[in-house]
């Protein structure tokens, strides 16, 4: 009976060992069918890849249109005061609806560009491979770049150009695009940051004599990875231009096809462009828009400190990341205000603000919250207009008001927007008056004092630039001033 059990429990197992090896078999083949698929879908990719840009070459060798450009617009003035309005002791509170003519809505969100077909994978970097190396506002950056990928421009004619297209064309070239729109994703790199990075890399691989080359690459690449730019040829240099439906300042434009094609090159002021102009299959539009400050390495600044004269208690010491001061003073200069305000802080200057400042509203209701860093704002910043710090009209940032000495109220008006949307949770708008810029909160309690009724949800006026007002309170100017309201 025993052998018998055991005889039983061999086939049993043997069964078992039999199907299970089965199991392997159909795994590996499944394996090796995904990745048999995987490689056509690549190299399908690749093939349709090749046939676009070698039309795309083949379009290069028309004859370009020529366009003259237009100067770049100057920063309006703002006729702001030269100091900071301070509220009388004996002002008297009142409630009265204030007027608003213009209701600027939030911008539709839209996903980042993305190449017209998958890139590889990058590839991690072998540490005994020499890889070129360069520097991205304190980021060191490692790219699969070779001397083999350096090449030279016969020339600046059409076809001198489509040959540099097809160069770069080759299979040889896509880990660099790959390797690219990889730090643009680890970087947090918003459109412009994306631009910066790609002038950087290109202007550190190539020669000083090869700016031709480095333009052509960051063409290249950007078209690559889903952006609509286009390349332009004056005189002997080529140009890059950007087209963006959001006014960039200073910089000159062409007008094409009822776009604004910005010149990104400050060193050419009004001339005559031949450019080549066809679209790329998917190219979407630059933008000025970020949602979140680029990750960049800490490089600390000299501490600031900031004390609110209100709460005595409310005291901060804030080092501000010196390479994202870089970034940011490289960031083309705009009037859409809640570009700024949506930036945030970065997480650098949270980590040493944002204890502080739930320590000391910690238990207090919304409006007792909001009074609180309303005085911080107004009292812990020294005010100057922009004019005098800089010398010319620049909304800051909010990591950029905690580094520079001065600040206005733009830049008052955007951290506080910051500060209530992170700390209190609750919807702001900007009031964008003639030479002035405040805000507006809408509390989940009924809140007395100066306000405008938006979508039927009533929003409480609170300046932080009108110094010792409390919220609900208008500078007098303004009570009768309708604003453009800017939700954000």
């Amino acid at each position: 009976m025993r052998q018998a059990c055991l005889l039983l429990l061999a086939l049993i197992m043997q069964n078992i060992s039999a199907q299970t090896l089965d199991i392997y078999k159909y795994m590996e083949q499944q394996i090796k069918a995904f990745g048999d698929y995987d490689n056509q879908q690549q190299q399908a990719f690749k093939t349709y890849r090749s046939r676009l840009n070698a039309e795309f070459a083949e379009y290069m060798r028309q004859r370009w249109p020529e366009y003259k450009s237009k100067p770049g617009k100057p920063v309006p003035d703002s006729p702001e005061p030269p100091a900071p309005i301070i509220k009388e002791p004996d002002t008297p509170p009142s409630n009265v609806p204030v007027p608003f003519d213009d209701i600027t809505p939030m911008p539709i969100p839209v996903e980042p560009p993305q190449p017209v077909v998958p890139l590889p994978k990058p590839q991690p970097v072998v540490p005994d491979k020499p890889a070129f190396a360069f520097t991205f506002y304190g980021q060191k950056c490692q790219m699969p770049l070779e001397a083999k990928h350096r090449f030279t421009l016969a020339g600046t004619t059409e076809n001198n150009i489509a040959d540099g297209w097809k160069r770069l064309s080759a299979d040889e070239y896509l880990p660099v695009i790959a390797q690219c729109m990889d730090y643009r994703n680890r970087l947090r790199l918003c459109d412009w940051g994306y631009v910066r990075f790609v002038e950087q890399m290109t202007m550190s691989f190539f020669t000083s004599s090869q700016l031709n080359e480095a333009r052509l690459m960051q063409m290249f690449i950007l078209t690559q990875s889903g952006y609509k730019v286009r390349i332009a040829q004056t005189g002997n240099r080529l140009v890059l231009l950007l087209p963006s439906r959001e006014t960039i300042y200073k910089y000159s434009y062409l007008n094409i096809g009822g776009g604004k094609y910005y010149v990104i090159d400050s060193s050419l002021g009004q001339a005559s462009f031949k450019v080549f102009d066809r679209e790329f299959p998917k190219e979407q539009y630059f933008s000025l828009r970020m949602s979140e400050p680029p990750a960049l390495p800490v490089s600390k600044s000299t501490p600031h400190n900031f004390q609110s004269r209100h709460d005595k208690a409310l005291v901060v010491n804030v080092c501000v990341n010196k390479n994202l001061i870089d970034f940011y003073d490289d960031y083309p200069l705009s009037s859409h205000w809640d570009i700024y305000a949506r930036a945030s802080l970065s997480e650098n200057a949270k980590g040493q603000l944002y204890p502080a400042l739930r320590s000391c509203i910690a238990g207090k209701d919304k409006p007792t919250a909001a009074n609180i860093l309303l005085h911080f704002v107004q009292t812990a910043f020294e005010y100057a207009t922009d004019d005098k710090q800089f010398g010319y009209e620049r909304p800051l940032f909010g990591d950029e008001t905690l580094f520079y000495p001065y600040s206005d109220c733009e830049d008052r008006a955007i951290l506080f927007s910051i500060f209530v949307r992170e700390l209190l949770g609750l919807d702001i708008v900007l009031l964008h008056y003639p030479g002035h810029l405040a805000t507006a909160v809408c509390f989940n309690t009924e809140v007395m004092g100066d306000y405008l009724v938006i979508d039927g949800k009533r929003y409480v006026v609170c300046d932080p630039t009108y110094i010792n007002a409390d919220i609900g309170q208008a500078m007098p100017q303004y009570k009768q001033t309708a604003a453009n309201v800017i939700k954000i």
